[in-house]
């Protein structure tokens, strides 16, 4: 049987009413966003708004492509992620609700733990013992850490070559410091560090706030630790639910394999792709 080409495998999926209402209110999200940031003049918002419907296209691709289809829970959960961001910079929720980037970098963790574990579905297929089931949860934890290292260094890249701020600065009271003691085996105690000032070169006006300020060190390293959180969420999540509740998440979370092809019977093709 021959494999269904990409437009018809697009119009196929497109029946998939659960999953296609994900990306139409993505879309329409969007689309309302980019408008509203076009009007009030906030470009850079505005283009990443308008950019991120690139998503859904990409989506459909990666489905074919891979031979996996998105159940509408996981496509919900991953789409969260884009709209915290544009939700977090563009209307500043980044600092009205402060913890909004570390749920968004647990969320993270879970999703893409979830994608790892169907990366072993596609390359071995389903898992039949548990010594393999396992061994998908803890690729699936790898894979998440894998994505959370690959972010906080493209963030760093950014920082370092445009000049931004993704890698946020931490007011802190004290550090340790070989540097300042010269002896790495005495670091050197800077506690109770009550105000910092910060001279300029150029005769700009000194800056002045209490405390001394991390430059992005703690932020990444939180980011990544709250994405190994979200990780082991999942590992426990599916470990019961594959010896207690039917597999009932891995229904619901986990992308599935599809067989998709020309000839297959009606029944066939609603069992193969759509997920109701």
């Amino acid at each position: 049987m021959q494999k269904l080409n990409i437009f018809s495998y697009f119009k196929q999926r497109i029946k998939c009413v659960g999953f296609t209402a994900v990306l139409a209110v993505f879309v329409a999200f969007c689309l309302c966003t980019g408008i509203y940031f076009a009007a009030t003049g906030h470009a850079a918002s505005c283009v990443k708004s308008f950019l991120f419907i690139l998503i859904v296209p990409a989506l459909y691709i990666i489905e074919y492509l891979l031979g996996v289809k998105l159940t509408p829970s996981i496509c919900a959960l991953l789409l969260i992620i884009p709209v915290g961001s544009i939700l977090g910079a563009g209307f500043n929720l980044y600092t009205v609700i402060p913890y909004l980037d570390t749920i968004m970098h647990t969320l993270s963790g879970f999703v893409f733990a979830c994608f790892g574990f169907s990366v072993m579905k596609i390359f071995i297929g389903e898992p039949k013992s548990n010594r393999a089931f396992f061994a998908y949860l803890l690729f699936g934890v790898a894979f998440s850490l894998l994505i959370a290292v690959l972010w906080e260094l493209y963030e760093f890249t950014c920082d370092a070559l445009f000049g931004g701020d993704l890698q946020e600065d931490t007011v802190i009271k004290g550090f340790y410091s070989f540097k300042i003691s010269g002896d790495h085996g005495a670091a050197f105690d800077a506690s109770g560090i009550d105000k910092t000032v910060i001279h300029f070169a150029d005769g700009r006006e000194a800056f002045e706030f209490d405390g001394y300020l991390d430059i992005g060190l703690i932020d990444t390293i939180i980011d990544m630790a709250v994405c190994f959180l979200g990780s082991l969420i999942y590992f426990v999540l599916f470990a019961l639910d594959w010896f207690k509740f039917n597999k009932t998440l891995n229904k619901v979370f986990i992308p599935g394999l599809t067989t998709q092809t020309v000839g297959q019977t009606a029944e066939e093709e609603q069992l193969s792709l759509f997920d109701k």
